[in-house]
C-alpha cells in the first residue's frame, strides 16, 4: 500500500488527542491499500496484466481439447451387458419390476442383437421370456460367490429357466470374475461349469468369464469351457485411449495362443464416462464414445464376439468400484443416450464453457484482488494474476470432479471436506502470495521517522525477570546504561524468583548504577509477564512519557532510544516497535538455523504490515505512548502474548503503531528444540486467546479497525491454521491408508482433488518462504532452506497449539530458559518423540500405499505425495532436535553478534 508520507512534526512530549480526532487523522487511522492517486496510475497495469491471465487461462482450457479420430458408427452391436435401469442402490436389485425390464429390453432392442445378464436370481429369471418376445437372444448368466447355499439355488434355478428358453439363450456365462474375487477355486468353479453343461441341451454354449491374467494364470478352467471368456477393460489398467485398441489386440493374441482350440469372446469391454483418471486413462463421454467407435469398427472387420459394458450406468457400483463404477453405461441410468457414435469428437468439447466461466471469475474475482494490491511494479500484478488463474482453475476442476450424476453419500462427504477445504486453501494461497508480491515489487515504501533536535520525552525502560541467570542480567543492564539518550529509567522487576541467588546480585549491580538504575523484587505477582509489568506502571516516574520494555538477556544499542522515540512525534503513534535480534546464532548448527526462521518474519512479514498499520507488537524491543498504554487497560493478564494483545487493542483505538526495520538490540535464542518449540506453542496459544477475545472486532463491518488490518492479523495467522489442518489430515490419512491397504474393496484412494490441496499448501508455504528468505535478507539461498526446515519442524506444536489454543483459555505462561546449555542428545530425541512416532507411522503408510496400489493409479501417486509432504515436517523436527542436541557442533556466521547496528544504518 502506498500513501503519502509525512514527515513527523514536533509535538509537546505527552501529547494526546481522542479516538474521533485520531481516526480524522489519516496515518492514524490506517490507510487504505491504494490511495487514489495510486490507484489511477495502477489500473493501466492491472487491466494488463487481467488480459494476459485471462488469455493464457483461456489458452489452458484450449489446449484441453484435441480432436479423436474415431470412425463413425452405425448398426446394431453384437452384445450388451445388462442390468436394469434406475438401480441406485444395490438394495433395489431386489426389487425389480418386471415392467421395468421390459422396458430396458424393448429399449435396448434398437441398438442390439444380445443382451448377457449375470444371474437368474432376484426375479432376473423372466429375462429370457421377455427377450423372446423382442427377439433377442439372452447369453445367461449364473452368478457364483462364496456361499455354496446360494450358488446351489443359483445353478438349480439356472437350469431350469434355461431348458424352459432353450432357443433364446446362445450361451451361458457360470460365474462372473469368480477366480479374480478369489470366491472360489478353480477346481470348484470347473465342476459348476460342468454340472451345467451337462444339464441343459448341447447346442448352448457353456463357459465363464474372468479378466485375462486370470485365464493365464489358471489355465484348468478352460478344460470343460466350451469358449474362453476374457474380460478386456483397458481403463482398469490405466492404458491411454490411444493405446486402448493395441491393448485388447495384444491381450486377445495371448489368450489364442493359450488356448488355441477355444473360442475367443470378449465377455466384457467399454470405457467409463465420468470418474478418477486411471493411469493414462481418461474418462469422459468423448472418450467413451471414442473408445466405443474405435472398437466396433475393428471388431465388426476382425469378427470378434463381444459385449460391451454395460446397458445402462449402474450408481450402486459406486460402493464397490468407486465413482467410475457408475458411469459404463451407453445410456444413463434413465435410459438417456450419453454419446453419440456418429460426427465429430473431441476430447473437451466443453472448454468454451470453463474458459468463459475463468474469464469471468477473472475480471470480477481478479479485478478486485489485483486493485486491493498495494502499488507494484508490473511483474507483481502478473504474478498474482497468475495464482489467480490458478486458484479459478483448481477451483473449477474441484467444483467438476466433485458433482457428479449419481452422488451418494461418500461423494457429498467428500464434497463437505473438499469444498471449504479448498476455500482455505484458496484464501492461504492468495494471502501468501500477496505478501510476496508486495514484498518483491512494491513501489514505494514508507520512510523511518527522522531524529528531531530537542525531542527527547522521558523514557521508563520495564526489565521483567524470573528466575533469570544474574549474569545474563547484569549484562543487560551494563548494555543500557551505555545509553545515549539523556532522559531515561530502569526498572528492574523481579516477580517470583525464590532463589535469592539469582535476584540478590541483581539488585546489587543495580544500585551501583545509579539513581536511574532501580530494582524491585515482588513476591506473589499474578497475570504472567502482564502482571509484572502492570505492577511496574505503578512504580514508573511520573515524568515518563513512553514506557520502553526489552527481555532481561537484551543487549541494546547505545542508538536504541534516540532513533526510535522520534516516531513518538506524531501523536498518533502508540508503539515504536523495534526487531527481536538474536546475538547468538554462530554457537551451534541448530541455533543458526533457528535465526534464520526467526529472521524470515522480521525481515518480510513485519516489514510489510508496517506498511498497512498493523504490526504485531512484541515484548522486547517496544516503546509505548504511556497515556495510550492506560487509555486501553493496560497489559492484559488474561493473555500469556500480553504484547500482541496490547498492539491490536492500540490498533483499534485508532492509534499507530510503527515498525522500525533496524536492529537495535540482540538477545538469546533459545538453547535446546525443546524450548524453542515451547516459546513457539505459547505464541501460537497466545493467538489463539487473542482471536477469541478480539473475534468481533476482526469480522464485524462496524469494526474500528480499517479493513486492511484486520486483513493483516487473519492473514498472519492462516499458516497456523495450514499447521492445524495439516495435523487433522495427518491422522486421517493414516487411519484412511490402513483401512485402504486392509479392505481395499471398501476404502478407495482418496479423490486427487483433496490430495493436491495438501501439496499444494505445503509448495505454497516452502515456496514464499525459500524465495522471500533469499531476496529480502540476503542470507544466501542455503540460509532460506535453514529458516524453511526449522520452520517446518515446528508443524506439529503449531498445529497443536491451534487446537489447544481454541478450546482451552487457560494454559500457564511459559518462560523461555536462557542459558540452559545444550540438551544432550537423548534429552533433544525425547523432546520430539511424538513426531518421530508419526515420522514413522507416515512413512510406513508412504511404503504399504505404494506398494498396494496399482501400476499407473494417479490418485495413488498423488496421495502417496501427500502422504510424504505430511511425513516431512516431523522427520525434519526430529533432525532440528538432533542437531540441537549436538552442543560442540559450531556454525560459522556471517553477522557480527555484538552489533548490526552499523551494517543497517
Amino acid at each position: 500500500m502506498v500513501g503519502e508520507i509525512t514527515k513527523p512534526q514536533p509535538v509537546p512530549s505527552g501529547a494526546n488527542t481522542d479516538l474521533n480526532r485520531r481516526k480524522s487523522v489519516g496515518l492514524g487511522a490506517g490507510r487504505q491499500f491504494v490511495c487514489g492517486t495510486e490507484m489511477t496510475k495502477s489500473w493501466p497495469r492491472i487491466v494488463l496484466a487481467l488480459v494476459v491471465v485471462i488469455l493464457a487461462s483461456a489458452g489452458f482450457w484450449l489446449a484441453l481439447d484435441r480432436p479423436l479420430p474415431a470412425p463413425d458408427w452405425s448398426g446394431k452391436l453384437d452384445g450388451v451387458s445388462y442390468s436394469p435401469s434406475q438401480i441406485y442402490t444395490e438394495a433395489q436389485l431386489d426389487t425389480v419390476p418386471r415392467q421395468r425390464i421390459r422396458e430396458d429390453l424393448e429399449h435396448l432392442s434398437h441398438y442390439t442383437k444380445r443382451v448377457r445378464t449375470y444371474t437368474v436370481d432376484r426375479g432376473f429369471d423372466v429375462v429370457p421370456a421377455e427377450a423372446q418376445r423382442l427377439g433377442l437372444t439372452v447369453s445367461l448368466g449364473i452368478w457364483l460367490g462364496a456361499d455354496e447355499t446360494l450358488n446351489e439355488r443359483e445353478v438349480t434355478l439356472a437350469i431350469d429357466v434355461i431348458n424352459k428358453y432353450p432357443k433364446v439363450i446362445d450361451r451361458v456365462f457360470v460365474g462372473n470374475e469368480v477366480v479374480l474375487r478369489a470366491d472360489l477355486p478353480a477346481e470348484k468353479l470347473a465342476a459348476y461349469i460342468a454340472r451345467v453343461n451337462r444339464s441343459i441341451p448341447e447346442y448352448i454354449e457353456v463357459g465363464t468369464a474372468d479378466v485375462w491374467s486370470v485365464w493365464l494364470n489358471e489355465p484348468s478352467i478352460a478344460k470343460p469351457s466350451e469358449f474362453v471368456g476374457v474380460h478386456l477393460l483397458p481403463y482398469w489398467e490405466g492404458v491411454a485411449l490411444s493405446d486402448a485398441l493395441n491393448y485388447i489386440e495384444d491381450r486377445a493374441d495371448r489368450i489364442r495362443e493359450a488356448f488355441p482350440t477355444k473360442p475367443l469372446v470378449i465377455a466384457e469391454t467399454g470405457w467409463p464416462s465420468e470418474g478418477r483418471m486411471r493411469g493414462g486413462s481418461v474418462p469422459s463421454p468423448a472418450t467413451e464414445a471414442a473408445f466405443l467407435r474405435t472398437f466396433l469398427d475393428h471388431a465388426d472387420s476382425r469378427g470378434y464376439d463381444y459385449y460391451i459394458i454395460e446397458a445402462f450406468d449402474q450408481p450402486w457400483k459406486i460402493e464397490t468400484e468407486g465413482a467410475v463404477g457408475a458411469f459404463w453405461g451407453l445410456f444413463d441410468a434413465e435410459r438417456n443416450s450419453k454419446i453419440d457414435l456418429n460426427g465429430a469428437l473431441t476430447s473437451f468439447a466443453e472448454w468454451p464453457v470453463f474458459a468463459a466461466a475463468s474469464a469471468i471469475a477473472l475480471a470480477l474475482l481478479g479485478g478486485i484482488l489485483l486493485a486491493r494490491l498495494p502499488s507494484v511494479r508490473f511483474m507483481g500484478y502478473l504474478t498474482f494474476g497468475l495464482v489467480i488463474g490458478i486458484v479459478v482453475l483448481m477451483t473449477l476442476l474441484i467444483i467438476d470432479s466433485t458433482v457428479l450424476d449419481y452422488a451418494d453419500i461418500k461423494v457429498v462427504i467428500a464434497a463437505i471436506i473438499i469444498l471449504p477445504t479448498g476455500g482455505f486453501a484458496a484464501a492461504f494461497i492468495l494471502t501468501e502470495t500477496a505478501e510476496l508480491v508486495s514484498s518483491l515489487w512494491r513501489r514505494q515504501r514508507l520512510i523511518l521517522p527522522e531524529p528531531i533536535k530537542g525531542f527527547a520525552p522521558f523514557v521508563s525502560i520495564h526489565v521483567p525477570t524470573h528466575n533469570e541467570p544474574a549474569d545474563v542480567v547484569r549484562r543487560t543492564l551494563k548494555q543500557l546504561a551505555a545509553l545515549e539518550y539523556p532522559n531515561f529509567e530502569v526498572i528492574v522487576l523481579d516477580n517470583n524468583t525464590t532463589d535469592e541467588s539469582l535476584w540478590r546480585p541483581v539488585e546489587r549491580y543495580c544500585a551501583s548504577l545509579g539513581s536511574k538504575f532501580r530494582f524491585f523484587h515482588m513476591d506473589g505477582v499474578t497475570g504472567f509477564k502482564a502482571g509484572a509489568l502492570n505492577r511496574a506502571l505503578k512504580i514508573t516516574d511520573a515524568r515518563a512519557d513512553i514506557i520502553a520494555v526489552i527481555d532481561c538477556d537484551y543487549r541494546v544499542e547505545p542508538q536504541w532510544l534516540n532513533i526510535a522515540v522520534p516516531g513518538f512525534s506524531d501523536p498518533n503513534v502508540a508503539v515504536v516497535q523495534a526487531p527481536q535480534d538474536y546475538r547468538d546464532a554462530g554457537e551451534s548448527l541448530f541455533k543458526a538455523m533457528t535465526y534464520e526462521e526467526y529472521a524470515t518474519f522480521f525481515q518480510v512479514g513485519m516489514v510489510e504490515r508496517n506498511e498497512d498499520n498493523a504490526i504485531i507488537q512484541h515484548g522486547t524491543m517496544t516503546a509505548v505512548r504511556r497515556s495510550a498504554l492506560l487509555e486501553v487497560g493496560g497489559w492484559s493478564e488474561w493473555c500469556i502474548t500480553e504484547d500482541t494483545e496490547l498492539g491490536l487493542k492500540l490498533l483499534e483505538a485508532g492509534y499507530r503503531c510503527v515498525y522500525m526495520p533496524v536492529s537495535l538490540g540482540c538477545g538469546l535464542m533459545p538453547d535446546t528444540f525443546a524450548a524453542y518449540k515451547g516459546q513457539r506453542h505459547r505464541w501460537v496459544y497466545g493467538a489463539m486467546q487473542i482471536l477469541k477475545r478480539h473475534f468481533r472486532m476482526l469480522i464485524s463491518p462496524r469494526s474500528s479497525l480499517t479493513l486492511v488490518q484486520r486483513y493483516h492479523f487473519i492473514a498472519g495467522w492462516l499458516p497456523w491454521f495450514a499447521d492445524a489442518f495439516a495435523l487433522v489430515f495427518g491422522f486421517g490419512a493414516l487411519i484412511w491408508s490402513v483401512l485402504m491397504v486392509l479392505a481395499p474393496k471398501h476404502f478407495d484412494v482418496p479423490m486427487i482433488a483433496l490430495s493436491s490441496i495438501v501439496i499444494l499448501l505445503f509448495l505454497t508455504k516452502s515456496l514464499k518462504t525459500l524465495c522471500l528468505h533469499a531476496i529480502k535478507t540476503g542470507h544466501g539461498v542455503g540460509s532460506a532452506f535453514a529458516a524453511a526446515i526449522t520452520g517446518m519442524g515446528l508443524s506439529w506444536t503449531v498445529g497443536r497449539a491451534v487446537w489447544v489454543g481454541l478450546f482451552t483459555s487457560s494454559q500457564p505462561f511459559l518462560r523461555t530458559p536462557k542459558r540452559e546449555g545444550s540438551a544432550a542428545m537423548v534429552q533433544a530425541l525425547a523432546s520430539v518423540s511424538t513426531e518421530a512416532i508419526l515420522f514413522l507411522l507416515s512413512a510406513l503408510a508412504v511404503v504399504a500405499v505404494a506398494k498396494t496400489s496399482q501400476d499407473g493409479d494417479i490418485a495413488a501417486r498423488v496421495w502417496v505425495a501427500a502422504l510424504a509432504v505430511q511425513c516431512l515436517p516431523h522427520g525434519l523436527a526430529v533432525v532440528t532436535a538432533g542437531l540441537s542436541g549436538l552442543s560442540d557442533h559450531k556454525a560459522p556466521t556471517p553477522f557480527d553478534q555484538e552489533s548490526r547496528l552499523s551494517q543497517q544504518v
